[in-house]
């Protein structure tokens, strides 16, 4: 599926499976749905939906990155424990 036709299925409303070209894998199952992306073993919403999803995924596509990396959680490290004399 290319990502033009992902783009008007979005835009559409009509349920869709399809990867895009940088490899994220989504899905609306029902009409009118939220859109899901594929994310270690379960389907999650994308952070946003309809014309801003395809605003994000024409971004991801420019800088050369999947949707994977946009979204809202942040990993942060784990503080180092100082060591006390």
């Amino acid at each position: 599926m290319t990502e033009s036709y992902i783009k008007e299925m979005i835009r559409t409303g009509w349920p869709f499976f399809g990867v895009t070209p940088r490899g994220d894998v989504l899905a609306r199952y029902v009409f009118m749905g939220p859109v899901y992306r594929w994310s270690w073993n379960h389907m999650i919403p994308t952070p946003v939906q309809d014309e801003d999803l395809c605003w994000l995924l024409q971004s991801s596509s420019e800088e050369g990155h999947s949707l994977a990396g946009s979204d809202a959680t942040v990993i942060t490290e784990k503080p180092k424990a100082s060591k006390r004399k």
